[in-house]
């Protein structure tokens, strides 16, 4: 599904979620990252891990399908 989905105008992000904590933590600094809004303190909303939160091709691992 990835494969005919992820495109260059829609690209997919993909979280890993083995840990539900660190996942969630990851999409939500993902979220908050990649949006532009007032009073943006990156100090504060940090950038994602990019072992959790990343494109299709750099968090699926090589014996997995993508």
């Amino acid at each position: 599904m990835n494969f005919h989905t992820d495109t260059k105008d829609a690209p997919w992000t993909i979280i890993r979620s083995d840990d539900k904590k660190r996942g969630r933590i990851n999409c939500m600094r993902h979220f908050l990252s990649n949006l532009d809004y007032d009073k943006k303190d990156l100090d504060i909303v940090g950038e994602p891990d990019l072992l959790i939160a990343g494109s299709a091709k750099t968090i699926y691992e090589i014996s997995e399908k993508y």
